[in-house]
């Protein structure tokens, strides 16, 4: 029985190495090159028919208050900082619910967390005998030591820096 296995095996692999051209090369097959092979463009990073494809952004995520990275004091300027002074008008306090200011306060309307380092919503603000609304944007950067906040109608921009505790 070994030897019946054993020749057969034998004669396989004889009939694999067997060419009439004695090598064993695709050069020296009859299949034309490339046959049976998909051809492949020479950039697949060109878009040639210039099509734009939308991308879909998470929805931001409604919150019902400010998330505690967010919540502290932050000064405009080092002597902000300081507790001692009364005369910190760049000072900026955030707790949960609101934002508080040298002469004004701001309440949440609405708020969305668009990103783990951006809020933004609503905010009703009151101070000085005035109230008014505007949609306004917090921003930590510097792993969470820098605040921007941004207002629209005008728009401005203002950066804080996180008071020491």
């Amino acid at each position: 029985m070994r030897g019946i296995i054993l020749t057969m095996a034998l004669a396989s692999l004889a009939a694999c190495g067997s060419n009439d051209g004695g090598g064993n090369s695709s050069a020296d097959s009859d299949v034309p090159s490339g046959a049976g092979q998909a051809q492949v463009p020479p950039d697949l990073t060109v878009d040639n028919s210039q099509r734009q494809v939308p991308v879909m952004l998470p929805s931001p995520a409604p919150l019902s208050s400010i998330p505690a990275a967010f919540q502290g004091r932050w000064g405009m300027v080092p002597a902000d900082c300081d507790p001692k002074r009364d005369d910190n008008k760049g000072l900026m306090t955030i707790t949960a619910d609101r934002l508080s200011f040298y002469e004004s306060r701001a309440t949440i309307g609405s708020l969305q967390q668009v990103t783990p380092t951006k809020i933004q919503g609503l905010l009703s603000y009151s101070g000085e005998g005035q109230t008014w609304k505007k949609a306004t944007s917090l921003t930590l950067q510097d792993a969470g030591k820098t605040l921007v906040r941004e207002e629209t109608d005008p728009v401005s921009a203002d950066t804080y820096s996180k008071c020491p505790a």
